[in-house]
């Protein structure tokens, strides 16, 4: 009875092992790709994305893409803490970014081999009285 408790509590421990080296490698894939961004480095930017993620949002797209937020939303300004979570069996990296007087959500999901399958810009909504 105490190897069958050892054993479940090991496998335990490698499995939020897994868990944890793969939302520090997302993270880490996360900040990578924000630092490129704000470089204007697109290229680079897209070098982690999965391969449906290169053909459905490649450099080019990028370019238009992320000078468009300080047009619309103001200069840009600090980042914030990621915050990460599991969901289906992938990382997702949730990391506030400050343009002008708005937040926006910079979305980062990875999978299991650290690769970037989704990534998307949301503005985070404010709070009504």
């Amino acid at each position: 009875m105490m190897k069958l408790a050892y054993a479940a509590c090991l496998a335990l421990g490698l499995t939020v092992g897994v868990t944890h080296a793969a939302g520090t490698d997302c993270q880490a894939t996360s900040t990578r790709l924000l630092d490129h961004l704000d470089k204007g480095d697109y290229a680079g930017a897209a070098a982690d994305f999965d391969d449906t993620m290169k053909a459905d949002l490649g450099a080019d797209r990028l370019a238009r893409i992320w000078p468009a937020l300080s047009q619309q939303f103001g200069a840009r300004g600090a980042r914030e803490q990621p915050q990460l979570s599991q969901r289906d069996g992938r990382t997702l990296v949730i990391t506030p970014l400050h343009y002008g007087q708005r937040l926006i959500n910079a979305r980062v999901s990875c999978d299991s081999d650290g690769r970037i399958g989704g990534f998307y810009i949301k503005p985070q909504q404010s709070a009504t009285p």
